[in-house]
């Protein structure tokens, strides 16, 4: 029965997301503040679902509380439209709860993986090529914010790069969700990076980065399951 729930959640999830897409293009922000809400909520209650089915509860406590600053994260990021004066600091703020977020998704990854950062780390130098290439070939202009910023983007790389490595060291179907999730992450702040810093925004680069975070929220919501 708990999987005909989940099933549920997740179209749910699905159909509020393109609901926040569709008032951000009309230039809606607080319905966008609402939906974008709403669609982390089900992905919270997915994984709360995760938790009273798994043998690994403290694995999946930690999911939770990561979830849960995600969706600070979320709506402090969506607020940022609706306070314009407050734009900085509200994108600030939200990539701080992401960062406590991301910070609970490692404590859950080594706590089952201890070893996980033997390949993590020859990947996170990967992956920060790869950023420093994607923000040179963008020409990103972030200004006062490139520092912290800077940490926040390194922080999220070694998450996924943590839970590519736990799924090597710790393999299962769980620690493989997992590891999808992990590069699904690097990629959307990737493209965060260019849609909010650089000349080019676009509505494409604002679904697609959606798409790929709400995708690796799925992802880890379901990881306890198979843990």
């Amino acid at each position: 029965m708990y999987i005909v729930f989940i099933i549920i959640l997740a179209l749910a999830c699905a159909a509020s997301g393109v609901m926040f897409i569709k008032v951000t293009e009309q230039g809606e922000d607080v319905k966008a503040v609402l939906f974008k809400g709403i669609t982390t909520v089900c992905v919270i209650v997915i994984a709360a679902i995760s938790t009273l089915r798994t043998d690994n509860t403290a694995f999946a406590k930690l999911i939770l509380l990561g979830l849960f600053f995600g969706f600070v994260g979320d709506e402090l990021l969506a607020l940022r439209f609706v306070f314009t004066e407050k734009f900085n600091l509200c994108f600030l703020t939200g990539a701080g709860a992401f960062l406590i977020g991301h910070i609970f998704y490692l404590l859950a990854l080594y706590g089952i993986a201890p070893k996980a950062w033997i390949a993590a780390v020859p990947l996170l130098i990967g992956a920060l090529a790869l950023e420093l290439r994607n923000s040179n070939k963008h020409n990103l202009d972030m200004g006062k914010m490139f520092i912290p910023l800077a940490v926040y983007a390194a922080l999220v790389c070694f998450m996924g790069c943590s839970a590519v490595g736990s799924a090597l060291f710790k393999f299962s179907l769980g620690t493989l969700l997992f590891a999808v999730a992990g590069v699904c992450f690097i990629v959307s702040d990737s493209i965060l990076s260019v849609q909010c810093f650089s000349d080019h925004p676009s509505n494409g680069k604002n679904r697609s980065l959606h798409a790929f975070y709400w995708g690796a929220q799925l992802l880890i919501a379901l990881s306890p399951l198979f843990i």
